[in-house]
């Protein structure tokens, strides 16, 4: 091999014990098949199942494979930044390590990487997860597709190839959340999307559940726009335009009809709107608050525990 490959395999890891042998077998066999320099760089994000301790033994018998080890479970974001910043290719290629994207598809994305071409995304032929799942998918695309509008594409997916070039760009953005699918997608960046087989998972358990779906979808409306700043804005225009009209509807009752309704009715639905209002009010403002404050600290993304080259 070269001393700096020009193909780089990212592989985030989170407990994958059953699987990752058939995973590095597949990807060499792809990979060999290539004609080009490559490595395999697969990030252990604090499994606690034997992952690494396996991954650690393939590792002795195969020198294209590079492992990195985080101190505990950061999360699969932070665990993608960490391969990204640890691989040495000119092209880099992200993908799950469950095998639902198989490893097959890597040349067609190459192929699609033409020199007008910087970030290749994927699209699946036929989805084979879960009901819940695929509907939590499309909600969390279409919901985020209306936050950005047309001047943004927005593409979910985490099989992906890119040039080098998008990840120093991605190093650029300093927000404490990085969504790589939302940042590539933000970004603008010269790209084409492309269809690809993907496969129900074999073994093991998926790690999108669907309060990680939840969490995933309030982490792109409070770290990418300002969507629920500009929701308690219309909320309260809404209750001090329906406060003025009932104010106006009992003074004409009054005045015209001499009817003196009673107020604690009306007054306890008055209070209960308001009261609930400006608690959300105070909730949005404490995320955004509170995001303000980790990117103050300036806590690295993750925190490396040990790097086998």
């Amino acid at each position: 091999m070269d001393k700096k490959p020009k193909i780089s395999i990212v592989v985030p890891v989170y407990n994958e014990e059953s699987l990752v042998e058939e995973l590095v077998s597949r990807l060499k066999s792809v990979c060999d098949g290539l004609n080009r320099s490559y490595e395999i760089v697969i990030v252990d994000d604090g499994s606690d199942d034997g992952s690494f301790e396996k991954l650690k033994r393939i590792k002795e018998t195969d020198e294209a494979l590079r492992l990195i080890r985080l101190t505990r479970n950061f999360g699969q974001q932070s665990a993608v930044l960490a391969g990204f910043r640890m691989s040495q290719g000119d092209i880099v290629v992200q993908l799950d390590s469950d095998l639902q994207n198989p490893p097959e598809e890597i040349p067609k994305l190459l192929t699609a990487l033409t020199d007008d071409i910087d970030l290749v995304t994927t699209v699946h032929k036929k989805r084979q997860d879960g009901l819940l799942r695929v509907i939590g998918s499309k909600f969390l695309r279409g919901f985020g597709q209306m936050l950005f509008g047309e001047s943004v594409k927005l593409n979910l997916s985490s099989f992906r190839a890119m040039r080098r070039s998008v990840i120093d760009k991605i190093e650029t953005c300093r927000d404490r959340s990085r969504y790589m699918a939302v940042l590539m997608s933000w970004m603008g960046l010269p790209s084409v999307e492309i269809e690809v087989e993907h496969h129900a998972r074999k073994k093991g358990e998926t790690k999108y559940s669907f309060l990680t779906l939840f969490k995933l979808s309030w982490d792109l409306v409070t770290g990418y726009s300002s969507f629920p700043l500009r929701l308690v804005t219309y909320m309260g225009l809404f209750g001090a335009f329906m406060g003025f009209l009932m104010m106006a509807f009992l003074l004409y009752q009054r005045i015209a009809n001499g009817i003196l309704i009673e107020g604690f009715v009306v007054l306890s639905a008055v209070f209960a709107f308001f009261a609930g209002v400006q608690l959300l009010s105070i909730g949005f403002l404490g995320e955004y608050l509170g995001r303000v404050h980790s990117q103050i600290q300036g806590r690295p993304d993750y925190i490396v525990e040990k790097v086998m080259d």
